[in-house]
């Protein structure tokens, strides 16, 4: 486990759903209804499923958590995209957030790499076989 607000990844993709939550609050109602609430859902959900993460108890599953939020990072680049298709958002702001939104999902890729490579270098216990079970027969290698 580890401190999130440590993460320099965490730090940046907290800041871009502040900046996002303004520009979608500017939307108008009538306009794509849904489009806000899952620009601002999928934006939430890359700081808080790396909060998320770093609780996790050991570092796959904590890169597990990093995936999922670089999938919300690209949901949210799309969701930006799309707005700017729509007009709602200048395409100068949507490009400067995408390449925010491209930076954190960058940093995230190398966050998961790293945490893979931390675990695959940790070394493990030898696992102790297990002594023969005199109630199971003995297997030949052709059974199996």
């Amino acid at each position: 486990m580890q401190d999130h607000t440590k993460l320099l990844v965490w730090r940046k993709a907290r800041a871009l759903t502040v900046s996002v939550k303004e520009i979608a609050r500017t939307f108008p109602p009538t306009l794509a209804p849904g489009l806000r609430a899952q620009l601002m859902r999928s934006t939430m959900s890359i700081s808080a499923t790396i909060a998320e993460g770093a609780g996790r108890a050991t570092r796959v599953d904590f890169a597990r958590f990093v995936t999922m939020a670089a999938s919300s990072a690209t949901e949210t680049e799309h969701h930006l995209t799309v707005a700017g298709d729509l007009g709602l958002v200048e395409i100068g702001i949507v490009s400067r957030l995408v390449d925010r939104v491209v930076e954190v999902r960058r940093m995230l890729y190398g966050l998961h790499r790293a945490l893979i490579a931390a675990d695959e270098e940790e070394p493990r216990e030898p696992t102790k076989s297990k002594p023969p079970n005199p109630a199971e027969p003995e297997r030949r290698s052709e059974e199996l």
